[in-house]
């Protein structure tokens, strides 16, 4: 049988992990690395029977008294980890962001007949709890006619690393760079809607005037836009975009 483990990072998630963790319940491990949280994410992740947590203890401290766990150094933490595990298949994804409901029903069989090496999926980034999303988001490109899938996961045997690109990261196999997941040997599966990820960090509006304030202030991102000023016009959810 197919060996699936769902890899995320949190760090105070207590408002997402249950909901995560659910969308998961189906994989054989989902393992969890902490940053550091100080509410119940610890306690409510444990309460599935499927999932293990490491503690990650790396910190990078910001302006101000803010603080952040470095991104690549964490996730390359959660990547190793699960290597050691020796999975057939390895998804990674963030906290906040969830497979829709066709998705969940069908990725442990696409993943079974999957013949490449990778696997990619289409994000929606979903404004709240309005039933709208940002669709230039999913489709950035010239007109904003394509989607654009983005990495999702990939075998388990591969080396497979991050490097800190500040303010984000590479990817990378072994001593190799990717430029181009699709074009990496083995290639990619191409999950295209009615499959997609959702993406659900704005929560409602005061969080997101917090995360604005807290970027801006640890110096993260400075001047960093509210979504509504960046992220293009919002459309209803497509009815397959349900969890």
């Amino acid at each position: 049988m197919t060996k699936i483990y769902v890899t995320v990072r949190v760090r105070n998630e207590q408002n997402r992990i249950e909901s995560f963790c659910n969308a998961y319940k189906n994989a054989d491990k989902i393992l969890v690395a902490d940053g550091g949280s100080e509410d119940n994410t610890i306690e409510l992740a444990k309460s599935f029977p499927n999932v293990e947590v490491r503690h990650f203890t790396g910190r990078t401290q910001l302006e101000k008294g803010y603080w952040r766990n470095n991104d690549s150094d964490h996730a390359n933490f959660l990547f190793e980890w699960a290597r050691e595990e020796n999975p057939d298949w390895i998804l990674y994804d963030d906290c906040d962001c969830r497979p829709n409901r066709l998705l969940r029903e069908n990725y442990r069989t696409l993943l079974e007949k999957c013949a490449q090496n990778y696997v990619m999926a289409v994000r929606l980034y979903v404004w709240g709890k309005s039933g709208e999303h940002f669709p230039h988001m999913a489709k950035p490109g010239e007109g904003n006619v394509y989607w654009e899938p983005s990495l999702y996961g990939w075998r388990g045997n591969l080396d497979f690393r991050t490097v800190d690109v500040p303010p984000a990261y590479t990817f990378r196999v072994g001593d190799h760079d990717i430029k181009s997941i699709q074009d990496e040997e083995g290639g990619a599966l191409v999950l295209l809607p009615p499959y997609c990820l959702l993406h659900l960090s704005w929560e409602d509006e005061d969080f997101v005037t917090e995360k604005i304030k807290e970027y801006d202030e640890s110096g993260l991102i400075p001047n960093m836009k509210h979504p509504l000023d960046f992220a293009g016009p919002l459309e209803d959810l497509p009815k397959w975009a349900v969890e």
